[in-house]
């Protein structure tokens, strides 16, 4: 992500993403982040549960 100027973030993210080989590189790391966030949420639930007892 770093190493991408503007251009680099429009540019299509190519065949290694099967249908959505067109998108802009800037879907796929927005998908990341979104997947990321909402994984790392999950994961702080449970922490939070297991701390409370919710065995």
């Amino acid at each position: 992500m770093r190493g991408l100027d503007d251009e680099g973030l429009r540019r299509p993210v190519g065949p290694a993403e099967g249908p959505w080989a067109q998108a802009p590189m800037l879907t796929l790391v927005l998908h990341i982040n979104r997947e990321a966030i909402h994984h790392l949420a999950e994961v702080a639930l449970l922490r939070d549960l297991w701390g409370h007892g919710a065995r």
